[in-house]
């Protein structure tokens, strides 16, 4: 009877560790927030950072190089992922989270999904993995966009707070904060720096999902 009462516990705890283990694994495969097309512009725990970079100079690879966990997630224009192949070999080298920043969308003038998808192929080429997240320059998405993405398991994301370098705002719990380093339109090194050193941030997945996880596309 006793030998029995150890097998069935036996039997237990490799069901438990064969079924639960996965759920709280440090390392997760592609895949879709929701089980429908829809964009997120808000966590749960904590606030998020996330950076939009189009926009190439030392500064920046500077930074690249020395910026500390928990990193921002950094959204990369297309263009730039092609013109600049350092910066591209230091956010490889240190494994920064990425996703890719694509071009302006609205209702009344949708993106051309054919230049999405290049857009796509050219993170691909670069990166050696395809995007998780995506956000449009605007935050504006079509419903054919959404779509798309959501069948090639892109998760798409839109900001709860824009920063442009003024003063600091106030933060709230599930923020995803995001700011841009644009030829045109960008926050400083040394404010971004300030900003991160003000503020405790988490990764995406984890301001999302309560812990903390490595995101692994497939091949």
């Amino acid at each position: 009877m006793m030998i029995r009462k150890t097998l069935i516990s036996l039997i237990f705890i490799v069901i438990l560790f064969v079924f639960i283990k996965p759920i709280n694994s440090t390392m997760i495969s592609v895949f879709n927030i929701a089980d429908a097309p829809a964009v997120v512009t808000k966590g749960h725990y904590g606030t998020s950072l996330v950076v939009e970079i189009s926009f190439s100079d030392e500064a920046l690879l500077d930074w690249l190089k020395t910026v500390k966990e928990p990193y921002p997630l950094l959204l990369l224009d297309a263009e730039w992922i092609k013109r600049s192949p350092e910066h591209i070999k230091v956010i490889q080298e240190r494994k920064l989270p990425t996703g890719l920043l694509g071009p302006e969308d609205s209702l009344d003038k949708p993106v051309d999904l054919a230049a999405v998808q290049k857009d796509i192929n050219i993170y691909e080429k670069y990166l050696q993995e395809t995007p998780l997240w995506f956000a449009t320059r605007n935050h504006q998405y079509s419903q054919d966009l959404q779509n798309n993405l959501f069948q090639q398991q892109m998760n798409i994301l839109s900001p709860s707070l824009i920063w442009k370098g003024e003063k600091a705002p106030k933060l709230q719990k599930g923020d995803f904060v995001f700011l841009t380093l644009h030829q045109n339109n960008k926050v400083s090194i040394k404010e971004l720096n300030t900003f991160l050193q003000q503020n405790k941030f988490m990764s995406i997945e984890e301001n999302i999902f309560g812990y903390k996880v490595q995101t692994k596309k497939s091949p």
